[in-house]
This record gives C-alpha cells, structure tokens and sequence, in this order.
C-alpha cells in the first residue's frame, strides 16, 4: 500500500488548541484506519522548529509515488506547492484548506494560481468557498465541510437554572469578536445583570491578554474559564450546562469554525456574525441567530431574546442543533464510500 503523507498542524505535541490543529486531529485518526502507513509532518509553531522543515524536504524528495494531504493555513500550503511545482515528479496531492481566505488571497494577487494545479483535488468546507474558487479557475474543487468525531451527545435540561448562561469558545482574540461581548454585556446590566452570565473559554492571544484581562475583570457577570479540551468527551457535559453560545467573529481567516459543531454536540444555539461560512451553517432562527458583523446593538438584541425566552422554546433552539449536528459527524461526512469516491481509498 502506498504511503500518505500528511501535513500539517497537529498541535506539536500538546493538545490541540486551535481550529487547524483540531480538525486535523480528527482528520488523521480517520484517515489511521484505512492506511497502513502514515507519515505525519507536524507543523504547529514550524517557525521554532527549523527540523521541521529539513523532515518536510527530506520527505518530498524521498516519497514521490505517495498520496500527499496538505491540511494547513494558506499562505504555507502556497509554500509547499509552489516547490512541489518546481520539481518534475508527479505527486498525487489532497490540498484540505484551512480557513476561507484562498480565493480572496487570489483575487488580490497575493499568490499565483499557478502552484494550486499541482493539486489532484482542492478540498473546501462550503459552497461558497467551491463557488469562488471555480471562478477563479478551478475545476478540482470540492465541498466537504467540517466534522468531528461525534460518539455523545449530552442530555440538556428542562430545568430552569435562574439564569440564563452563555459562553464563547474559541481563540480569545479581538477578531473573535469578543470586545463585542464586553461592550454588549456592559450595556445589557442596565437592566439584565442579574439574569445571565457570559464565561470565555480559549487561549487568549497573548497580545490581548492584559486588555482582555483588564476589561472582563470590571465587570460582575463575566468569566475567564481557561481552556476546555473537547477530546475528553465527558468535558461535553461542561458545555451542555450553557444556554446559548456567542461567536460574533469577524476573523480574516475564519472558515468552517469547528466550535460551531461543538455547540451543536452540547445542544447550544448559536449567535454568530453572517461571516464567511456561517450563513451555510448557522440556520437563523432555527439552530441560532445570525447578525451582521460589527454591530453591538444586533449582538445585544440576541442575547436578550435568549434572556428572556421560555424555557421550552429555548429547548426546542437545542434539540434542532442535537438533530444538526449529524451533518458533520467524520463517519457520514469522510465515509468509507465517500473516500473511494475521492481517490483517497481503493
């Protein structure tokens, strides 16, 4: 059997922390079954491991008539095609990308179009990313959305807690949105402080971290909750005490944000800002409700909907996001019969 290569990030020997590192670790536990042999090119923090790109090279030159996945952000996919496509040995390449930046970056010249035909297949998480690649030239391209492995799914409750309690989970970084939260809280205590809560899990960027710190420290119902690692699937059961999460991102390279999934597994509803993909994912009204990007006072009106809504309407927000979330469980999304279809497998 032929060997697969892949590349790309994997959390460099810690737990996966970002979306990247996340999606590829469920990636690669699917792909384990169905290869003997793989060969993993780990490229967390690459910058500070120069090995990493000695093992990279070494790799490309020694394994030629191998089955090549690049999984990683764009600009260092672009790297590694652009090499590929210096050298005169056909591979057969699975470009996966990561985030929704691509075509834009081609449309402003960032990169050349040129590297990407070394691709067998380019792999994207939705219609629209497939759309504005096939205008820019492409005819390889295929839609294959985000997914995790999903074996829980936790109970929610009709239990009326008191309080209504909302979360965000993700890199805690301005362009996560999360100054928005902040100023939507601090307008919303007028009348609703003693209602809710709002507890942040994530990595905080570290450029952030002071003002972040400094911001949510002023304000009664707002929480740092460190990081939650949901490859403990018993740490579903922390989510599913939440009511609602909050995501109201305007991130460049957001993409298919696997934290969308995450709150469907734990019954959450979600508001998020009509960025990128959300729109192909975030069913308004049904599993959330989508409101456009840097406005404050749209953010404000959701998370007083949910303030104030019924129990039993809110549970009926969760148990469509439970019915949702089998559209992206790895086992129907990377079937056995859709890899055959691909090429991925015989």
């Amino acid at each position: 059997m032929k060997h697969l290569i892949f590349i790309g990030p994997l959390g460099g020997g810690s737990v996966p922390t970002n979306g990247a590192s996340v999606k590829n670790y469920h990636l690669l536990a699917s792909l384990k079954q169905y290869y003997e042999s793989i060969l993993v090119i780990d490229t967390e923090c690459w910058k500070r491991k120069p090995f990493v790109i000695v093992k990279l090279l070494i790799t490309i030159l020694r394994y030629s008539n191998s089955v090549y996945i690049l999984s990683l952000n764009s600009m260092s996919a672009y790297r590694i095609l652009r090499f590929l496509k210096g050298l005169s040995i056909k591979r057969k390449i699975y470009y996966w990308v990561i985030g929704g930046s691509l075509a834009n970056w081609i449309q402003e010249g960032r990169v050349k179009l040129a590297p990407y035909f070394m691709a067998n297949m380019i792999v994207v998480e939705g219609d629209s990313m497939k759309r504005d690649l096939l205008k820019c030239g492409f005819m390889n391209v295929i839609c294959i959305p985000n997914f995790k492995h999903i074996s829980y799914l936790p109970k929610k409750s009709l239990e009326n807690k008191g309080i209504r309690k909302f979360v965000f989970l993700s890199r805690i970084l301005p362009a996560k949105g999360c100054d928005y939260i902040i100023d939507a809280v601090q307008k919303l205590n007028g009348e609703y402080e003693s209602c809710y809560v709002v507890d942040f899990y994530g990595v905080i960027d570290e450029s952030y971290k002071d003002d972040f710190m400094g911001k949510i420290d002023s304000v009664s119902n707002i929480s740092y909750m460190g990081f939650l690692d949901l490859r403990c699937v018993k740490n579903y059961d922390i989510l599913c005490n939440y009511d609602v999460m909050l995501f109201p991102t305007y991130w460049r390279g957001e993409g298919f944000p696997g934290i969308v999934i995450d709150a469907y597994i734990a019954g959450l509803p979600i508001v998020a800002t009509d960025w990128h993909l959300n729109k192909d994912i975030v069913k308004n009204e049904e599993t959330g409700f989508l409101i456009p990007p840097h406005d404050v006072s749209t953010l404000i009106d959701a998370m007083r909907k949910f303030i104030t809504m019924e129990e039993t309407k809110l549970l009926m927000f969760s148990e469509r996001c439970q019915q949702e979330v089998a559209n992206y469980d790895v086992n129907n999304v990377l079937s056995q019969n859709r890899l055959r279809e691909i090429g991925l497998i015989e």
